[in-house]
């Protein structure tokens, strides 16, 4: 269990020093929450053994991945190894409770912190059942539902939202389901062609690899280690490919789904059409569990990709801001050109790496980049620069292979394009930016059209504001794996203060991708879902009557709060 003390909670944490956490809310009594191990109505050995039973012998007890850094369990070998592999992707994704963002682990069994320290579950979820067939994870609800306990949907655990994990919850871990398959002509009333049907379990770079194998793409995002059926597609899911084929869930043609009443439908546009609407580009773990998406596939395509680095040794820091200025400057001239762009800087360092450019010429990529690059030439800034051309997309995107994690936090917003169409938005947006940077933050400034056009005229989801979009722009705080809880959660309010707030009032509507921003963004309704917030509520309603499925930003999340101990309470 938790700490009992107000410290233990990461996210009253941030509330209280937001001046945003009811204080009502430090005692359970007379609230309506779920049940909590340690309560007389947890459930007892036998019905755990009963559920086992009933999900074939898949049932896992969590023992958090850290466990051998602790006492009595203590294991040197086995330790060091866990903290040698606590930023790769695959100890997280393998083991079926962790997940990769160690602030919503809330320091639940650190590897970083004393052995003495005792290893207990916390933020973990109690129990997973590694799922394999649809009947498990009926089962599953069933039983949460019977015993009132929190229920979690797990896939590889890359969620900056902290939706794959929850104290006190039984999780269905879906990694495992890796089917894939292959239609050279899908026939739907809307769609005739290529098409991919993957199961829940399916990442990103075997999503790639099986469309390269015939031929084709699609449209996929930049991490290879994500799950493509889960958060990211229904969350939108930006991709490489976006500003000429808009974003992934514009490709949906069909998901199976398991709702929290224990039906297996189809969702699509012509069969329970509003699941299928909310699923593409609604949010996560929010409307039903996914078993499987069907999507587009597109002809393979030649692809330019370019990467150019530079550091700020050597040169004051005027002529470094001066020479991010250019590379601003010349974005617009590269997205015209259907080109994607993924750069990171901070005071010391910027980086292009990389500008993907499908079916466009490595002399037009050249051009549209040479005014820069004269600029930095002019402003004897020495710069490292790449030019590659690819036959197949997959070859262009594989530098995407080496992401590292649990060691940062994000905030985030999407900005128009009209911000940098006038000479009065781009310096406003120059100002923000230095002042970012300036005041601590590394950024990660993605350039991106994932217009309605380019999407299709997709009828889905996805936040408007997507349509409008230049950038998603994204500061991001690293902090050590010894820093304490205060630090980190003080470095997210940094973020969402002096960070995100400003960038706020520079786009449309506050709009942010619900995958990648401030987790605690107040605003978070009209933030990460627009215009469409309330006909996804009332999906939500209509499909997950009993509010099975919960997450902090998901649709329906304010009807709960995460008191002192971590269990979960319906708010008053």
């Amino acid at each position: 269990m938790w700490p009992v003390s107000l410290s233990s909670s990461p996210i009253n944490i941030l509330l209280q020093g937001l001046g945003l956490l009811n204080h009502k809310y430090l005692t359970y009594e007379g609230l309506s929450c779920r049940n909590f191990p340690g309560d007389k109505s947890w459930p007892t050995e036998e019905a755990w053994n009963g559920l086992n039973t009933s999900v074939d012998g898949r049932l896992i007890k969590s023992i958090p991945v850290g466990s051998p850094c602790h006492d009595p369990y203590y294991d040197k070998k086995a330790c060091e190894f866990v903290k040698q592999n606590w930023h790769q992707t695959e100890m997280h994704i393998s083991h079926p409770s962790s997940i990769m963002d160690a602030v919503f682990l809330n320091k639940s069994c650190d590897p970083f912190t004393s052995r003495e320290i005792p290893c207990y579950i916390g933020s973990y979820v109690q129990y997973a059942v590694n799922v394999s067939e649809p009947i498990h994870v009926v089962k599953t609800i069933e039983f949460a539902r019977k015993h009132n306990i929190r229920f979690v949907v797990k896939n590889t655990g890359h969620d900056y939202m902290g939706r794959s994990t929850g104290a006190g919850a039984i999780s269905v871990w879906m990694h495992h389901l890796k089917e894939k398959e292959w239609f050279d002509e899908y026939s739907s009333p809307g769609y005739n062609g290529p098409a991919l049907r993957v199961q829940a379990g399916v990442q990103g770079a075997e999503v790639n690899a099986e469309a390269t194998k015939h031929g084709h793409l699609i449209v996929a995002g930049e991490c290879p280690s994500v799950g493509f059926a889960g958060g990211y597609i229904q969350g939108g899911g930006h991709s490489t490919l976006s500003s000429v084929l808009g974003m992934a869930a514009d490709h949906t043609l069909a998901f199976e789904v398991i709702t929290t009443t224990g039906e297996f439908v189809t969702a699509s546009p012509t069969e329970n059409e509003d699941l299928y609407w909310a699923l593409s580009g609604g949010g996560g773990g929010t409307y039903g569990i996914v078993w499987s998406v069907t999507v587009k596939a597109h002809p393979d395509m030649r692809v330019t990709k370019a990467r150019l680095f530079f550091s700020s040794e050597g040169v004051s820091r005027d002529t470094y801001w001066e020479a991010i200025t250019a590379y601003q400057r010349i974005i617009p001239s590269v997205l015209d050109t259907g080109s994607f762009l993924d750069s990171t800087y901070d005071t010391k360092k910027f980086r292009m790496d990389p500008l993907i450019g499908p079916n466009v010429s490595a002399s037009t990529v050249l051009s549209v980049l040479t005014p820069w690059m004269s600029t930095l030439d002019s402003l004897e800034i020495n710069y490292n620069f790449t030019l590659t051309e690819h036959t197949k997309y997959v070859e262009a995107i594989s530098t995407y292979d080496n992401f590292d994690i649990m060691g940062y936090q994000l905030g985030g917003r999407l900005l128009p394009r009209t911000l940098f169409q006038t000479e009065e938005g781009f310096s406003e947006f120059m100002r923000t930016v230095r002042d970012i940077v300036e005041g601590g933050a590394y950024v990660w400034d993605i350039g991106l059209r994932p217009s309605w056009k380019a999407g299709g005229y997709a009828n889905n989801a996805v936040h408007p504001e997507w349509r409008e979009a230049e950038r998603m722009y994204n500061p991001v705080l690293f902090f050590n794996d010894e820093d304490s809880l205060e630090h980190i959660w003080d470095d997210q309010k940094r973020i969402s203060v002096l960070f995100d707030e400003p960038l706020r009032k520079l786009s449309i509507g506050g709009g942010a991708y619900a995958n990648e921003a401030d987790p605690f963004a107040p605003d978070w309704k009209s933030a990460f879902y627009g215009e469409h917030y309330e006909r996804l509520l009332s999906v939500k309603d209509k499909w997950d009557p009993e509010q099975v499925l919960y997450g902090t930003i998901a649709v329906g999340g304010d009807r709960w709060e995460t008191i002192e101990d971590g269990r979960l309470c319906r708010a008053v």
